[in-house]
This record gives structure tokens, C-alpha cells and sequence, in this order.
């Protein structure tokens, strides 16, 4: 059993890290911080109270120091285009396990791609360890109920607005066009429509779009048919025109909480069976934090499997129990 119980978190002067470091420091795990910028990066640590490491993303000696006694990292600096493979390739070398929350499709592959050379090294690597985990988790729920899935369909109710990260990072997913997943294949959506789906008491029509299951939920079942939908619910706010230079870093605290995300599976049995369920979660810049670190969390507790996994393939629906304020309704 390894001795090594420290996480290390690569971006965590960015919105969405500066959430991940708080609730690290909730939990009292043991972390280090680490960023290109030194003045935010040594303010937080003074914050925190947390050990720091100031270095860019593609200085190998930096990270090879930085990791030296890390047992999991976490990576939330993005685009993932710009800072995955040289995360990734640093813990194979270290031999530490790698945990980000990319939404970007492409590092997901990359991953997967990565799937021979983490197992040698003996880490788990997770791409898209945040939003994803619950999704990946009533996915995982829902394929035990029917003999032989064959047919997924996800509809995503995001509440809260973006944050800077995650505009850049969508660039790279819109560029790849609609994407579904069709008897095994990722091919383009030849005929994206919109479709219904229940958000508990709400009924909300969807546009098809590529969210990352038909990567990860297909790691996780098998399942050769897979589908994605998103819709999104802004927040009341009183805002100027938005600009690039006036954007505001993400939806404040009260923003976030004022809202949920709502997630929506269905599976189809090769016997024609349905099954759905529905997951009231915290909005998505409360959910990403609580599910990233309930992973590592499991990591350094060493509950791990070792090579290019998903979060469910990894734990199933039991990583439910282990993020807060989460609510699973099967539906009839």
C-alpha cells in the first residue's frame, strides 16, 4: 500500500480550482497548489496554508519536483487541448495518478489513448472527472437494470452561466460538430433534433450536442448507441453587454447556489425495455468541485483501478454516496 497521501492541484488560481482548493481544505486533505502565476498563486497559498509550486505547464523538471511525493493530481488549468498531454505525461512518469475536469472530448481520447502506458506505471488516469462523475454514475445505475443495452439517451439542464475556463475550452468542443456514438462508432449526428426531457417536475426540450458520454458512459457499459442533449438555465442578473474583456470569471456564490442541475438517462434493453432515472444535483460549479475531490479522495484512500478509466468504470454509481446534496429518482 502506497505511502504517499498528497494531492496536488495544477490551476488552482482559476475559478473553478480556487473551488476545488476550498473544499480540499474542507475535508483537511493534504495538498499542495501549483500555477504559472507566482503572485496569485503565493497569495492562495498564504490563504490556504498550503505548500505551492509556481511552474508552466510544459517544464518536466518543475512537474518531476512538484509530484515527487504527490500520490494524486489534479489538473484544473484549462483548454485541455493546451495542458492535458503534458499533465498526463508527467504523472505516467511520476507514477502518480491523474484526475481532471475537462469537458473537452479530445483529452478524453487522449486518455484512452494513454490506457497501456498507465497501466505499466500502475496510476489510474481519468479524464473528466467532474461533471461527469454523477452523470457517468446514473448511467452505470440505469445499464444494470435492462438485459443488453443498446440505447442511451442523456439530456444535461445546466444552471449557471460559464466561466472563462470553461468558454475557452468550449471552442475545442464545438469545433468537433455534433457527435453521437452509433453501433460502437463515433460518427456525426446525421440528423440532430431536439427532444423532451423530465427535469423532475419540469418538462424541457434539449438540443443534441456532444457532452462526452458516448466516450466515457461507453468506457463505463458498452453501450453502442449513445445519445447527448444539453439545455441551459441562466441565473437572474442584472449584467452589462458581455465582452471578452468584461466577461466575469464565473456566477458568483449566491448565483450558484440560487439553482440545481438536473441530469436525465435512458436506456434501452436489446428486448425493448426502458429504464430511466433522473439526478437533482447542485449547480454545475458546486457539482464539478464535490465530484473531483470525492475521486481523489477515493485515491488517496488507495480505491483505485489502474490504467485509462471513466468514473464509472472506476466506481459506479457507488461515487453517488460520497458527493453531497445529491438527490437519484427512478422514473417509471
Amino acid at each position: 500500500m502506497t505511502q504517499k497521501k498528497k494531492m496536488l492541484l495544477y490551476g488552482a488560481t482559476g475559478y473553478t480550482g480556487k473551488i476545488i482548493a476550498a473544499r480540499a481544505r474542507e475535508l483537511n486533505i493534504d495538498f499542495e497548489i501549483a500555477g504559472r502565476d507566482k503572485s496569485k498563486i503565493r497569495s492562495l497559498s498564504n490563504e490556504l496554508n498550503v505548500g505551492y509550486h509556481v511552474f508552466e505547464v510544459h517544464d518536466k523538471s518543475s512537474w518531476q519536483i512538484a509530484l515527487a511525493d504527490k500520490q494524486v493530481l489534479i489538473n484544473a488549468a484549462g483548454p485541455y487541448a493546451s495542458t492535458a498531454r503534458q499533465a498526463m505525461e508527467a504523472c505516467l512518469k511520476a507514477a502518480v495518478h491523474y484526475l481532471d475536469i475537462s469537458a473537452e472530448l479530445e483529452s478524453y481520447l487522449l486518455a484512452e489513448s494513454f490506457d497501456d502506458r498507465a497501466k505499466a506505471a500502475g496510476i489510474q488516469l481519468i479524464s473528466g472527472a467532474g461533471f461527469f462523475v454523477s452523470y457517468d454514475a446514473i448511467v452505470a445505475h440505469l445499464s444494470k437494470l435492462v438485459i443488453e443495452p443498446e440505447y442511451l439517451s442523456v439530456g444535461f439542464r445546466h444552471y449557471g452561466g460559464f466561466s472563462k475556463g470553461s468558454i475557452l475550452s468550449s471552442k475545442n468542443i464545438a469545433d468537433l460538430g455534433i457527435l453521437v456514438r452509433k453501433n460502437g462508432v463515433i460518427i456525426k449526428n446525421p440528423d440532430p433534433r431536439s427532444r423532451i426531457f423530465s427535469f423532475g417536475d419540469e418538462d424541457v426540450a434539449c438540443i443534441p450536442t456532444s457532452l462526452g458520454g458516448i466516450i466515457l458512459s461507453y468506457k463505463t457499459t458498452g453501450i453502442p448507441n449513445i445519445e447527448e442533449y444539453f439545455s441551459l438555465k441562466l441565473p437572474a442578473m442584472d449584467l452589462p453587454e458581455l465582452t471578452s474583456e468584461n466577461l466575469p470569471d464565473g456566477p458568483t456564490k449566491e448565483e450558484r447556489a440560487a439553482g440545481r442541475n438536473g441530469i436525465t438517462a435512458e436506456i434501452i434493453g436489446r428486448d425493448g425495455e426502458v429504464v430511466k432515472a433522473y439526478l437533482d444535483t447542485p449547480s454545475g460549479y458546486e457539482l464539478t468541485p464535490l465530484s473531483v475531490i470525492a475521486v481523489a479522495n477515493r485515491i488517496l484512500s488507495d480505491d483505485f483501478k489502474i490504467g485509462y478509466q471513466s468514473p464509472g468504470s472506476a466506481y459506479g454509481e457507488y461515487i453517488l454516496n460520497d458527493i453531497p446534496d445529491l438527490k437519484l429518482i427512478d422514473l417509471a
